[in-house]
């Protein structure tokens, strides 16, 4: 679990730094366990954004204590109590499953330490149990579930069949779908986390004939499913729609078996504005793969931090100034402008992406804008403490 990285060592044979690290940040993620591709990704994306900025934020040189929380809610606890009372450091930057993010917002929060979140976002935290010194560059749970919806609802499907793994965020991602898509939900079928064999399921899909099956299916669950579904010859009679199914991480081992199929996100390395085809060169260059949404994510917690700092001045140390500083006005992230509501979460557009082939791969290109400058639903329940 325990992991410390100083800049100053790892990027020494490219920056320049100061004999004492000021800025001091935790970073946590799970990078041992099923989720390690993600927290890959998340760590990657931030170092990288960090060499960009010379190993400094808001030109203070940095400190980096590295955890694994190994998927685990009661090691992410140790972790975050030793980053707290040990190292103190001042932000926390990271977790990857929201099982982590229940067990350690409120003890790093409760702590005083500025909580940069870079992947998902239960719906707690974004009403009653918000935070002003809590900030997510990824998105609130729901968020790229809703775009399927909506997805749906403007596609004209009547009848809808939905499967997710039957936990927390498998749940969530159905009422995400339903809070936004306005037709029938023929059935919903719940398979354990970890399942890798749908042959009962897709034999209810079948059995049901939907207009569209919608699927959050992550990791390996994903992989195996899309492999299964193309396999039992569905793809052409039911559009599979999906959400953190499809995806960097997994589309290499998916391959043509995803052609033709639409996720929901608010970023892929199909985006073509020019912030980000020069970060996925970058990446590219530097970790030889296409980097996925959890990157980005990673990546904008360097950039906004070196944003905040600067703005924040002499008071940067000041984790409700720090944060209330980089929630101020816009931000120009790899995705386009985004912005943040009162409970930190992230104001910005979800698209369709459609798997295509392309010199010799699968990659995504984008169908359509879905929800434009998106807010999440649990706002109004937002009084921040």
């Amino acid at each position: 679990m325990k992991k410390h990285v100083t800049l100053a060592l790892s990027l020494a044979l490219l920056l320049p730094f100061t004999a004492s690290a000021q800025v001091r940040i935790g970073l946590v993620a799970s990078t041992t366990g099923v989720a390690s591709a993600v927290a890959r990704d998340q760590n990657e994306g931030f170092l990288l954004g960090l060499e960009q900025l010379k190993g400094t934020l808001g030109g203070q040189s940095v400190e980096i204590f590295r955890e694994d929380d190994q998927l685990k809610p009661d090691v992410g606890v140790q972790a975050v109590q030793k980053l707290i009372t040990k190292d103190k450091v001042q932000v926390i930057v990271g977790v990857t499953a929201s099982n982590v993010m229940n067990a350690v917002f409120d003890r790093i929060v409760g702590a005083g330490v500025a909580f940069i979140g870079t992947n998902g976002g239960p719906a707690p935290f974004a009403g009653e149990r918000c935070s002003k010194l809590f900030l997510s560059t990824s998105f609130q749970n729901d968020g790229p579930h809703e775009a399927m919806g909506q997805y749906a609802q403007n596609k004209g499907y009547k009848r809808i069949l939905i499967i997710t793994p039957n936990y927390q965020a498998g749940k969530d991602s159905i009422a995400g779908f339903k809070r936004f898509y306005k037709g029938a939900v023929v059935e919903e079928l719940l398979p354990a986390f970890g399942q890798l064999d749908f042959s009962a399921e897709l034999t209810q899909v079948q059995s049901n004939n939907p207009d569209a099956v919608f699927a959050f299916m992550p990791g390996a669950m994903g992989i195996n499913f899309v492999k299964q579904y193309q396999q039992a010859g569905l793809t052409s009679k039911y559009p599979l729609l999906s959400t953190f199914t499809l995806d960097e991480l997994t589309l290499p081992a998916v391959k043509e078996a995803a052609t033709g199929m639409v996720t929901t996100s608010a970023w892929t390395s199909g985006a073509t504005n020019p912030a980000s085809r020069k970060f996925v060169n970058d990446f590219q260059e530097k970790y030889k793969r296409l980097p996925s949404l959890f990157a980005v994510q990673g990546y904008d917690a360097a950039m906004i931090l070196d944003k905040g700092i600067r703005l924040a001045g002499n008071k940067w140390s000041q984790p409700d100034v720090l944060v209330a500083a980089i929630r101020s006005g816009t931000f120009s992230s790899v995705r386009g402008d985004i912005s943040f509501s009162a409970n930190g979460f992230p104001v910005q557009n979800y698209s369709a992406w459609k798997v295509v082939g392309k010199d010799g791969r699968q990659a995504f290109e984008m169908e359509s804008i879905v929800l434009k400058n998106h807010q999440d639903a649990y706002i109004s329940k937002c009084k921040p403490s």
